[in-house]
This record gives structure tokens, C-alpha cells and sequence, in this order.
């Protein structure tokens, strides 16, 4: 997508949902998924999957969400960023077009209300600050940052500065914190904004938590990094080499899947590729994957 482009946009009631890219990796499906099988692999209802023809190469998005509703323009998770100090080299010194991006989208970085973040790791809190005279500051100055307490707590902890990616942390949480316009999500979740609740799902990570949103009897889940890749939706034994607890990530994208299924809901993931949108329904014992 380019700046110029006009994003897609959906619809959950009277919400409007619209993804803002920011980049797209290509990961070789064994490496991203240490026990995905091309045999058995069913990414969708209709066997469509962003990626090489025999599916071994998977695409992983990273992306924010704009959602806007009942005068709230929120963000859902806040990417990479630009200019950031990264130890992997794919986010390394950013220099895209994001900002542009959530312009043609028609947010204005004032404009933006909340942003929700679902976790705290580096592709998903970085456009949360930009530079400054001084130092890194909020991008999105009239904004409250909703972020879960037990992520914040984990790197306040005494052993936190030694915790992986850090330097995110430092960079792009705490900055926003210090402005004083960080709220901190109980481990429990809940109603964070009217129509807005987070879900507790830890596993990727121990502070993860899904969003959903309510608008007009509509339903939307934002999953976050429940899974990265629908073929997952199929297996979801299976989990990817990001995932800290993998047994906790099972309960929890199990539980989620249900949830979807049963709920009908409009499925906003975190990364994966293509629309990055779809649904979930339930075939014999298991799932299946219908992208929007």
C-alpha cells in the first residue's frame, strides 16, 4: 500500500475498522511455526494462503488498527516505529511511510483518542513515540495508552533491565508513561472504554491480552498474537517460535477460536498477511479460517 492508496475499511456496527501497514516480512513457514506440516496444513475454508504456492513461505504483517466509534478514534497496538534501535534487523532504524498511511486513513496523530495495546513487545508499541528535542515523546499527543499492568510490571521489575527488548520498554512505553498519559490494565481485564474489553490470553507472552469490541449488537475480536498465520486457526496445536508458554498459548488461542466461533465474530489479527481479516467457524472437531 502506498500513502496515496485508500485503506480498507469495515464495518462492526457503527464502528469503522481500517488497517494501517506498516510492513511485511517473508518467514519460512518451519522457522515461523516450528511444527508446521505442508501436509496437513488448511489455512483457509477455500485453501487460500498469502505465500509461495506450496505455502512453505509465510508472510507475517505488522500493522495498527484504527477503529473509530462513538466519537473515539482509538489505535489497537502501535507497530514498529521509525528511527527505533532494534536488535533484530527487520525492525532495525525503521524509515516508512506509516504516518502517511494513518493519514489517508483520515487520523491525524491528534486525532487519535486511546491507543489500546494488547501486549508489550517491540512490533506492537513503537509508533507510540517519535523524536523529540530531547528525547523520545508521544506521537499521539491527546491520547490515553491503555496498556496491560502486568507487562509494566515485568520490566519495573529489579530484573528488568536485563528482560529481551528492553530497549523497547525504554524507548516507546516508558516515555508515555512519564507524560502521564498511561493507563494500566488490571491482569483481569475488563470494560477498558465503552465497547471496548480486554480479554486476558497470556501464552505469547505473560501480559497478553485479546481486545473486543461491541458496537450495536456487533461483535470484533483484536486478537493480537494469539496466532500469527491462519493456518494455526486449523492447528492450533501448533505455535510460533515468539510464543513464551506454549501450553498457556494452546489453552488461549483454543479458548479465543471458540469464542469467535460461536460468537460470529469479525476476526481484526495482528499479523496475519492479506486482508489480515476473517472469520472462524467451527468444521467437525476443529476450525476453519474464512478471510473478509
Amino acid at each position: 500500500m502506498t500513502a496515496s492508496e485508500t485503506p480498507e475499511t469495515y464495518r462492526v456496527g457503527g464502528a469503522s475498522v481500517t488497517k494501517i501497514p506498516e510492513i511485511a516480512l517473508p518467514f519460512p513457514a518451519s522457522a515461523l511455526l516450528p511444527d508446521y506440516d505442508p501436509d496437513v496444513a488448511t489455512p483457509t475454508r477455500d485453501g487460500s494462503q498469502p505465500g509461495d504456492a506450496r505455502g512453505r513461505q509465510l508472510t507475517v504483517s505488522v500493522h495498527a488498527w484504527l477503529v473509530r466509534v462513538g466519537g473515539l478514534t482509538v489505535l489497537v497496538d502501535a507497530g514498529v516505529g521509525n528511527g527505533k534501535t532494534r536488535a533484530a534487523k527487520a525492525f532495525d532504524h525503521l524509515d516508512t511511510a506509516w504516518l502517511d498511511r494513518l493519514a489517508a486513513a483520515g487520523a491525524r496523530p491528534e486525532d487519535i483518542t486511546h491507543v489500546l495495546l494488547t501486549h508489550l513487545h517491540t512490533d506492537h508499541v513503537g509508533w507510540n513515540t517519535v523524536p523529540g528535542p530531547h528525547g523520545w515523546v508521544p506521537t499521539f499527543p491527546n491520547a490515553r495508552t491503555l496498556l496491560p499492568r502486568r507487562g509494566y510490571e515485568l520490566f519495573t521489575a529489579p530484573d528488568g533491565l536485563a528482560r529481551p527488548n528492553h530497549d523497547m520498554f525504554a524507548d516507546s512505553v516508558q516515555p508515555v508513561v512519564e507524560a502521564g498519559t498511561a493507563e494500566l490494565v488490571p491482569p483481569e481485564g475488563g470494560e477498558a472504554l465503552p465497547g471496548f474489553s480486554f480479554l486476558p490470553t497470556p501464552g505469547h507472552s505473560p501480559d497478553h491480552m485479546s481486545i473486543l469490541l461491541r458496537a450495536d449488537g456487533r461483535e470484533a475480536l483484536f486478537a493480537g498474537d494469539v496466532l500469527h498465520d491462519p493456518v494455526q486457526v486449523a492447528q492450533p496445536d501448533w505455535c510460533s517460535m515468539f510464543c513464551a508458554d506454549h501450553d498457556e498459548a494452546r489453552r488461549s488461542r483454543l479458548r479465543v477460536l471458540e469464542l469467535a466461533a460461536e460468537r460470529g465474530l469479525t476476526w481484526f489479527s495482528s499479523h496475519c498477511a492479506g486482508t489480515s481479516v476473517g472469520t472462524v467457524a467451527r468444521v467437525g472437531d476443529g476450525f476453519a479460517w474464512s478471510f473478509l
